[in-house]
């Protein structure tokens, strides 16, 4: 989708989850439908997706439920991506989205 270019620099600009409206984890959610659509790991990546908001330090931010709430206009600025990523997470929440998910390990 995003062609060779992209491939090379996909997280170029791409803002840290505690930057982005809603804490949104635009890197990890983008990571997460690579995974799903290029090496057909679905139920690996909607595992991990759902662990996102509850996993705690191991999943930080959330996952991309509201964006038809929030404005990524800001916090996107910097990528060469940015009128195609809220797209593809979109895609993103809607191929992975399922019920939430806790670790299984507890924190120390």
């Amino acid at each position: 989708m995003l062609g060779d270019a992209g491939v090379e620099a996909w997280e170029k600009g791409l803002p840290e989850w505690h930057e982005t409206p809603n804490e949104i984890n635009i890197p990890w959610i983008l990571r997460l439908r690579d995974l799903a659509v290029t090496f057909d790991m679905v139920e690996f990546a909607r595992m991990r997706y759902n662990l996102l908001g509850n996993g705690g330090h191991w999943f930080p931010g959330r996952q991309a439920a509201e964006l038809d709430q929030v404005d990524l206009t800001d916090c996107l600025r910097n990528s060469p991506h940015r009128d195609v990523i809220p797209g593809m997470l979109q895609e993103a929440h809607d191929m992975l989205v399922g019920e939430a998910r806790k670790r299984l390990q507890a924190d120390n």
